[in-house]
């Protein structure tokens, strides 16, 4: 269960820490600072991204089609009970499919980070999930 709390917190970080746009958390300078993420931290987690993008981009297209079938079938005037059920599980598989490639490429991400930093990680997404500021932590000898 922590495992996969760590892995939605990565999902989520983009957003919840204002991340560029494209979601490249890892190149926020803030995080990188808070998280203490090295150089080659920061490149190997850049490349995980570019080489699961693709399948990412497919994926989410894929998905998108569906839905506009989806959506098409469900319009009809007179609408299709198989047809319908059929186009839903399509619309299912396609997001599990998404879904699945995304967690991999996290949990891979993942193993980047040191258990310190995926602690850090997930105090920092509790703060911003209760209104509170990212604020940086004292500085221990450990660090």
């Amino acid at each position: 269960m922590k495992r996969w709390f760590a892995v939605l917190v990565l999902l989520t970080a983009a957003r919840a820490w204002g991340a560029p746009l494209d979601g490249k958390w890892w190149k926020n300078p803030r995080i990188v600072r808070e998280l203490s993420l090295t150089e080659p931290q920061v490149d190997r987690i850049e490349a995980i991204f570019r080489q699961a993008r693709p399948e990412l981009i497919d994926l989410r297209a894929d998905l998108e089609k569906k839905r506009l079938l989806q959506e098409s079938a469900m319009e009809k005037p007179e609408v299709d009970p198989k047809e319908a059920e059929r186009r839903i599980d399509d619309v299912e598989q396609a997001r599990t499919r998404l879904a699945k490639a995304r967690m991999a490429m996290l949990l891979e991400i993942r193993g980047v980070l040191t258990p310190g930093q995926r602690d850090r990680a997930r105090e920092l997404f509790q703060e911003r999930r209760e209104g509170r500021t990212l604020r940086p932590r004292p500085r221990s000898s450990s660090d």
